[in-house]
């Protein structure tokens, strides 16, 4: 147990180095360079993620979009307010044929429900608001091709648009057609173009909102050759994960295109159509019919938001980049420090150089001073010097420093003997009566050489701490 206790501090992640002090007492060396590199690096980087999270919280960081198309069998939607709209651009007259008094044209809506007609036709009549348009809203439209139908599924549902040439036997509600020679003359003549008029939508993903925009097909309005239109409506599903560190999926589904196909047909056509569909005849002469339908391909799109861990990613890859200056501050931070160290060893030999000084860009400085004496001019000194820090540079190996030691140890034990040696271990500061002071005795013969047997190791002739002693030359 005990030995499992005493081997926790070797699972310790959390170990600090073991640093010595320098002169300054610091545990690291620093300069201005490195510390003007300091604030740029910094500077940079934090300007740097304060744009990038200023453009994620007004979601300006492009997302991940995926798109994936898609045969579905089942779909409905439903057609808000004047979502779809005819408007007739009428070149050679200002008479609204679509009004609901003296009808010209009369716009009817045959609801399909699979392959049959329940319904009577619902008349779209015009408006003083919108003259010359007809407005389709307020449907549901069901797409079913389902092989195994659901029973919680709607039945295919359509909608068939036709318009009539007008016909009292038709009309309800107060409404009435026009004189038969006004509705003669209207028909004989051109009248321009139909605008197919679809509201669509598209999803900011800034804002998150569905935004609407209109898609139009100019169609020829020829009452003498009536067309087939089929509509279809393409639906579009976007999912959105918009979590800042988890999943969180918001959906929208709407219509985001559509196609138009057109055929000629004969002016009997849609009513041979609705008579087949419905349970009663029909008689009408058209003069161009629209079908509206979903499309069975649909579009899915997944749309992901950048997450606060990517932008944060994204943050420190740049910083990383950032921060390869800080190799040049290294660089410089060490050649600074074992040049400073070297001029150290250097003055320690030739005290005249003190007033040689190190400058910012590492290159050595000459002041004048009268106790300085050189004789070359500035540029052999500075060959010199530069041969004195190499030498410099050799005394500080490990192995020259052991070199030196060694011969001042063989020194020693020539002129005392090894008993001088042996009994340095034993010297050393004494206390006074068990407090931390030492004894402070004027100093006699502290430069004088004895004998081996005359020294005294129990001699208090101590003038302070030793270790004060020692900062105090280190000084």
């Amino acid at each position: 147990m005990k030995k499992a206790l005493n081997t926790i501090d070797k699972m310790d992640i959390f170990g600090v180095p073991i640093h010595l002090l320098t002169n300054e007492k610091a545990y690291q060396f620093q300069s201005k360079v490195g510390g003007i590199i300091t604030l740029i690096v910094g500077s940079v980087s934090f300007a740097y993620f304060l744009y990038v999270i200023i453009q994620w919280i007004n979601n300006q960081i492009p997302p991940n979009i995926s798109f994936q198309q898609e045969t579905i069998g089942y779909a409905q939607f439903e057609l808000q307010q004047s979502m779809i709209e005819l408007i007739l651009l009428d070149f050679t007259g200002d008479v609204d044929p679509f009004r609901k008094q003296n009808n010209i044209i009369t716009p009817h809506l045959y609801i399909i429900t699979n392959t049959t007609i329940d319904n009577e036709p619902i008349p779209l009549f015009s408006n003083e608001d919108k003259p010359f348009t007809i407005s389709i809203d307020n449907l549901t439209l069901v797409l079913n091709h389902e092989l195994y139908p659901t029973f919680d599924h709607l039945e295919m549902k359509q909608y068939l648009l036709v318009l009539e040439k007008c016909s009292n036997n038709t009309l309800k509600d107060g409404s009435y057609c026009a004189d038969q020679n006004v509705i003669n003359d209207y028909l004989s003549q051109y009248h321009g173009f139909l605008f197919l008029n679809i509201k669509l939508k598209q999803l900011n993903r800034m804002t998150r909102q569905l935004e609407e925009f209109n898609k139009q097909y100019y169609t020829v309005f020829d009452i003498n050759i009536p067309t087939y239109s089929q509509v279809m409506l393409k639906q579009q599903e976007t999912i959105i994960d918009n979590g800042i560190l988890f999943n969180n999926y918001q959906s929208f589904q709407f219509i985001n295109n559509y196609e138009l196909i057109n055929q000629q047909v004969d002016p009997y056509f849609a009513s041979k159509v609705v008579s087949s569909m419905s349970l009663s005849p029909k008689n009408f002469t058209n003069l161009g019919c629209y079908l509206f339908r979903l499309d069975n391909i649909s579009i899915k799109e997944h749309v992901t938001l950048p997450k606060l861990g990517q932008v944060l990613a994204q943050v420190g890859s740049i910083v990383q980049l950032i921060f390869i200056l800080k190799h040049i501050a290294l660089f410089y931070n060490k050649k600074l420090l074992e040049n400073q160290l070297l001029h150290q060893i250097i003055i320690m030999y030739y005290p005249e150089l003190k007033n040689v000084k190190l400058n910012i860009l590492n290159q050595c400085e000459i002041k004048k001073s009268p106790d300085l004496n050189i004789k070359y001019s500035i540029q052999d000194f500075k060959l010199k010097y530069q041969l004195l820090l190499q030498r410099a540079q050799e005394k500080c190996r490990l192995n020259n420093i052991l070199y030196e030691i060694s011969r001042i140890q063989f020194i020693i034990q020539q002129q005392f003997g090894d008993q001088v040696l042996i009994q340095s271990h034993q010297l050393g500061g004494k206390l006074q009566n068990n407090n931390l002071y030492f004894e402070n005795f004027k100093e006699s013969n502290r430069l004088t050489v004895k004998p081996v047997n005359s020294i005294d190791l129990e001699n208090e002739q101590i003038i302070q701490d030793p270790l004060e002693l020692l900062l105090s030359n280190q000084s």
